[in-house]
């Protein structure tokens, strides 16, 4: 039986996403919550899962307020930890599952969960993570996409050996506020080490609010999610709110464009939140112009910026693509271009979210911009805003001022107040003085009929103090030279601007996130021309 209601202070109302889940069992039981690798589950399927593994969390004595973490790809099982976890007040902190046992073991030691979920085809990472022998381990070990690939320690639990067990005395999704931390997501580390960001209950529950009154996502609307679960561009972007509402989220564990195709087709999928990247591999996959997309009414795409002619690329074939900017401190939309803008305000980001304010500040003066097309640092207002960085005052005091989070991306308005990025302040190439925004060049290059994909960065230069680098994927079967490229930007471009030196390569670094990761760029630069100098040495 399903018991109704929770206990709150008077002037703080109850927001728990759990508590809406316990409705949703209640008045909606027979609707789908969620499919995962074709395996549906009811909302009271979903409900009594998430209570048998709330049960069990309150029984190895996890407290509101512990960590709870989770180590996996995108599954049922992450979407039960998490609920479970918030079912007794607990924080969720998913990790990247393609970090190193070293890198893990970095955010254990940052995080300091009380218990931790891992997933079976994660088992032997787990293993040789440091410290995890301090902490409950609970191994997902009955999901046949994720079987265990490896022994299971006998200390460590299983979550084969929770099922029958009695959840009658359990007791009710534990009541939260605005300000109770929901989330501890750690930053990509694209430009450094990552630090852990505190969302709270309320941070979720404004971004919600700003999408709901932006984007056109219904009742009963089914989303995907394709990107991984452990960013909150994908997790908060449609899912947490998809379960809110009472909808559907359709798990994808790995990105595959022919599955998404079919799932799309096969289940009316109304809303995803897709990255460039992918937007980029269905484009190019062969299935591409046949496949039925018409019921995709909301596709935001963020976490990059997106080439404006990919954007035509969908618009040829009736999606339109809708822009949207933010961070894992904005939970993530700060910015979001409306649907019917997009032809007119091609590139843009578009206007803030309705309770979210954005600023453009000078960076030598520290004064506001006021005037358009003034490029500036773009910082970010509103209950949507992380409340800092866990254990980390330092970080949180020089990205705050006065309620104020500096984004560390680099942007400008137009004349009608719509918002354009234009790179990432610590990515920005000095060079003879002039300052040189990657990704103005990346879109450049985007329009080449050659090439799949590219990264541009700045490599140390005695004559103009940093020279630009594009690092070019091209076409299969193609050879592109420098002369090619710089025609090529020639056209769009000054000419301080163009590349002047060129690197092929078969894949751009990127990260989980779809964004191209800079370091490993950088370093595949330095190692690359290292290389050359010592050849050509060689050869004189």
């Amino acid at each position: 039986m399903i018991v109704l209601g929770v206990e709150h202070n008077a002037s703080e109302f109850n927001i728990s996403p759990c508590s809406q889940i316990q409705n949703h069992a209640c008045y909606q039981p027979d609707l789908t919550a969620m499919i995962y690798e074709d395996r549906s589950y009811t909302y009271r399927e979903f409900h009594d899962r998430v209570r048998l593994w709330a049960s069990h969390l309150d029984e190895v004595g996890v407290q509101p307020g512990d960590r709870v973490a989770y180590l996996g790809m995108n599954s049922e099982s992450f979407l039960f930890a998490m609920f479970a976890s918030w079912w007794i007040g607990a924080t969720f902190m998913p990790f990247n599952f393609r970090l190193s046992a070293p890198e893990v073991s970095q955010l254990f030691l940052q995080g300091t969960p009380h218990t931790v979920f891992v997933e079976g085809s994660h088992l032997e990472t787990a293993k040789t993570i440091y410290g995890i022998e301090r902490h409950h381990v609970i191994v997902i070990d009955d999901d046949p996409y994720a079987l265990p690939n490896g022994d299971i320690p006998m200390y460590w639990a299983k979550t084969s050996n929770l099922e029958g067990r009695d959840t009658a005395g359990v007791r009710k999704p534990r009541p939260v506020v605005m300000r109770d931390l929901a989330l501890l997501l750690f930053t990509s580390g694209t430009t450094g080490l990552p630090k852990g960001v505190q969302l709270t209950f309320g941070n979720l529950w404004w971004n919600s609010m700003n999408v709901d009154t932006m984007v056109d996502t219904r009742p009963g609307d089914i989303t995907l999610a394709a990107a991984p679960l452990f960013h909150v561009g994908a997790l908060n972007s449609f899912v947490i709110r998809s379960f809110y509402r009472g909808n559907t989220a359709v798990v994808h564990r790995n990105f595959d464009p022919a599955k998404i195709f079919t799932d799309i087709e096969q289940y009316g999928i109304g809303s995803a939140f897709l990255v460039p990247a992918q937007l980029q591999a269905m484009y190019n996959h062969d299935d591409f112009q046949d496949a039925k997309l018409e019921t995709l009414r909301a596709i935001i795409c963020a976490g990059a910026p997106v080439p404006p002619v990919l954007i035509r690329r969908y618009l040829e074939k009736g999606l339109v693509v809708q822009q949207a900017w933010g961070l894992t401190e904005t939970s993530p939309f700060a910015t979001y271009l409306p649907s019917r803008m997009t032809e007119e305000k091609l590139g843009s980001c578009g206007i803030p979210m309705p309770y979210t304010q954005i600023k453009l500040v000078n960076l030598d003066t520290g004064e506001d911009i006021r005037e358009p097309n003034q490029s500036g640092e773009m910082w970010v207002k509103g209950p949507n805003v992380a409340t800092g960085y866990w254990n980390n005052p330092e970080a949180t005091q020089t990205a705050y001022t006065a309620g104020w989070f500096h984004s560390g991306d680099i942007g400008y308005i137009d004349e009608d107040g719509y918002y354009f990025v234009v790179d990432r302040l610590k990515d920005m190439i000095i060079s003879g003085g002039e300052n040189v925004y990657p990704a103005e060049v990346e879109r450049v290059l985007a329009g080449h009929d050659h090439i799949l994909s590219s990264a541009v960065v700045g490599t140390p230069n005695e004559q103009w103090g940093e020279c630009v680098v594009a690092v070019v994927q091209p076409s299969p079967g193609v050879t592109l030279t420098l002369e090619e490229i710089r025609e090529h930007c020639d056209n769009h471009l000054a000419r301080y601007k163009l590349p002047r030196k060129l690197i092929l390569t078969e894949e751009i670094p990127r990260n989980t996130a779809g964004k191209i990761d800079k370091i490993r760029t950088r370093a595949l630069v330095r190692e690359t021309l290292e290389r050359e100098a010592a050849e050509e040495k060689v050869g004189s």
